[in-house]
């Protein structure tokens, strides 16, 4: 058998991928020796895991600051002509060391400036490049630390050029077709290593967001890498104090501030614990369906049934008939839940920028509950796990790789069915086991393109109404609509295995649409509403448990970002909150509701705000006051009713601009101040 003998330049790419490697890992140790009185209580456990996923982004900085030796010394490997220019190819090197450095020595300093990890917002300090200067000149030890950068600059010179000269010093033994196996080797593993982990989605920053301490987030990050993930959003989505403040008056009355300031631009409300025999320590399960858009359910197409189970459970429950999601995108409803602020971010969504992940979120007022989150994917599609392992305390996070039984369906993980198998199973153990009631969140995604009706399907049976009809009643098709069809069947049995728990009887479930979905046709819907594009917005809520003894159906306009707040409401705890949403079910009923609408697919986009029967609609300049289910849905009211206009102008600009405001004023640690 013949020896692997590895080839020298092969040895040098690894030698020098593992320098660095080290190197960031040691600025690792030094960040958490210099600030370390900024760790939590009993640390050792998140210790591991920072270092742990820390060392996975260390691994894919060294993959891309080595990439372009690599490229070297392959060429190199190919073509020995190139091998004369080892001295450039050293010096390119000592100027990146010496950057990388810097990046350190700011990141440190920034740290102890403001206590928040370097990003891509220190590039302001560039517009007052000589102002900036001289506050550093001031601030730090700018000669010594210039020493260090030469010095590290001379020491990656002479360690690239000393690894060049011997990564070829002895004859190669293989011929083309052997280096490019080699090549192709190493191109692997450094992918893998770049790619960070075995899953269908990369790591990613909010992989860093494992601990609602923010030490321990910022010891994750890696600060160079930070500066790249933060450099799409930092103007992309800020905040405009001026138009906050101009609409502040009429936002703070909507929300029944206690203490407006409109200097401070305070929000803050506390809802105050409701009387001993009013509180209940129910449990809470909140359950995002795919796409469960009011246009496609039985609601709206009684003939065709596709929701015959949801319209079961609305019958015996409360209905909210005029329930919007503030956006149609499902990472967006995710942020709009959790959060109880309208995702109105023009790039990207709020859950993947790094910059807005802290917030403070109303049910970590129920300290003794414990949280879940189910869903069958990962937990990194949309960056939602920073919102959540971030901002939920001590939540527990079941996703791939976490069931008991995982059969992976397609490529939104396991199936509907199996998702609320798993999360039935979980609870039901967590209520024999604790005392503690839950707070669960479950999110499907089997509504959904490829459309796929798994195997194990608990008798489901496909329905074939014809692709004419499916295609005026809101459906691109009978598939599409058979897959609405499994969900709500998914959902039947999730109940069925719920009654049964011992948990049900004391169980609030919260039945919601993630977002609603347009279909041009949609016969089955006021032409307004197809119209005004109010059908990528309409959802059903409904509540229902055991705990909810009479049926009611409410005709209050209300929006995801009031979920939580009812559910607080129905549990009688109080809480504090500078979020945008209400309890519309109980300790604000008398307050006029209403839901913030942003289209964000297209520019200009679309700010507006439904009221009723009543919809204000802006796009760049055109603006209108409309009663989209009228048969004249089209017409023009401003003129006719001109305070109306007025008003519900005011709340949607208002409740945008205080949107993209909170973002950034809506920090856990901010909530302990006084207003």
């Amino acid at each position: 058998m013949k020896k692997l003998v590895v080839p020298g330049w092969i040895k040098t790419y690894f030698t020098f991928f593992l320098v660095n490697w080290l190197l960031f890992g040691v600025f690792r140790v030094l960040f958490l020796g210099v600030y370390h009185a900024a760790l939590p209580a009993h640390p050792w456990k998140e210790l591991w895991t920072t270092f742990y996923i820390g060392a996975k982004f260390d691994f894919r900085l060294a993959a891309f600051l080595c990439a372009p030796l690599g490229i070297y010394l392959t060429v190199c490997a190919f073509w020995k002509g190139a091998r004369y220019i080892h001295k450039g190819m050293a010096a390119l090197y000592g100027v990146l060391e010496a950057l990388v450095l810097l990046v350190y020595f700011v990141d440190f300093g920034h740290y102890a400036y403001i206590s928040m990890r370097v990003n891509s917002s220190i590039l302001k300090y560039v517009e007052n490049p000589l102002i900036s200067l001289q506050m550093a000149w001031e601030t730090y030890p700018v000669v010594w630390g210039t020493l260090a950068l030469v010095l590290c600059g001379c020491a990656g010179y002479f360690l690239v050029f000393r690894l060049l000269q011997k990564a070829f010093k002895q004859e190669e033994k293989y011929k083309w077709k052997g280096k490019l196996a080699w090549f192709f080797a190493g191109f692997a593993i450094t992918a893998a290593l770049g790619f960070g982990q075995i899953s269908q989605y990369p790591l990613r920053w909010s992989n860093a967001y494992h601990s609602t301490n923010q030490f321990i987030c910022n010891l994750t990050l890696n600060p160079i890498l930070n500066i790249f993930d933060t450099a799409r959003f930092v103007k992309a989505d800020s905040f405009d104090e001026k138009n906050t403040r101009a609409y502040y008056k009429d936002v703070a009355a909507y929300l029944q501030v206690q203490n407006p300031d409109a200097q401070t631009l305070s929000f803050m409300r506390e809802i105050k614990d409701q009387p001993a025999e009013k509180q209940h320590d129910y449990n809470v399960v909140v359950i995002f369906m795919e796409s469960l858009a009011w246009n496609k359910t039985s609601f709206t197409n009684p003939d065709l049934n596709p929701t015959p189970f949801v319209k079961e459970l609305a019958d015996k429950s409360i209905l909210f008939t005029h329930f919007f999601s503030p956006t149609s995108a499902t990472a967006r409803a995710v942020f709009a839940t959790v959060t109880n602020i309208p995702d109105v971010s023009s790039f990207k969504t709020s859950s993947r920028n790094p910059l807005i992940v802290d917030q403070h979120v109303i049910i970590n007022a129920l300290k003794d509950y414990e949280k879940y989150y189910f869903i069958g994917g990962s937990a990194n599609w949309g960056n939602i796990r920073g919102v959540l392992e971030h901002n939920i305390a001590d939540i527990h996070m079941y996703e791939e790789g976490k069931f008991q039984n995982e059969h992976r369906n397609d490529v939104w993980g396991i199936s509907d069915l199996d998702l609320f198998r798993e999360a039935n199973r979980v609870l039901t153990q967590e209520q024999q086991e604790s005392a503690k009631p839950f707070f669960a969140f479950i999110q499907t995604a089997g509504y959904h393109r490829p459309y796929t009706i798994p195997d194990d399907n608990a008798g489901f049976e496909t329905i074939d109404i014809g692709e004419d009809l499916a295609k005026q009643r809101s459906f691109v098709s009978v598939k599409e609509y058979n897959s609405l069809r499994f969900s709500d069947h998914a959902l039947r049995e999730f109940f069925k295995l719920a009654e049964k728990s011992p948990y049900y009887k004391n169980t609030i479930f919260f039945i919601f649409g993630d977002h609603g979905l347009s279909a041009p046709k949609s016969e089955n819907m006021p032409r307004g509403t197809v119209e005004h594009n109010l059908i990528n917005h309409q959802i059903p809520l409904i509540i229902t448990g055991g705990p909810i003894k009479e049926p009611r159906v409410i005709d209050k306009t209300a929006s995801q970002i009031d979920i939580l707040p009812i559910a607080m409401g129905l549990l009688g705890r109080g809480y504090k909150t500078r979020a945008l949403g209400r309890d519309v079910l109980t300790t604000n009923a008398d307050a006029e509701p209403g839901a913030l609408i942003y289209g964000w697919a297209h520019a200009p986009y679309v700010i507006g705000f439904v009221q009723g029967e009543y919809y204000y609609h802006s796009r760049g300049d055109q603006e209108g006051l409309y009663k989209y289910g009228a048969e004249n849905f089209n017409e023009d009211l401003s003129a006719k009713e001109p305070e109306r206009f007025e008003h519900m102008k005011k709340m949607a600009h208002g409740l945008y601009e205080a949107s993209r405001y909170s973002y950034y004023h809506n920090q856990k640690k901010n909530m302990e101040e006084k207003n």
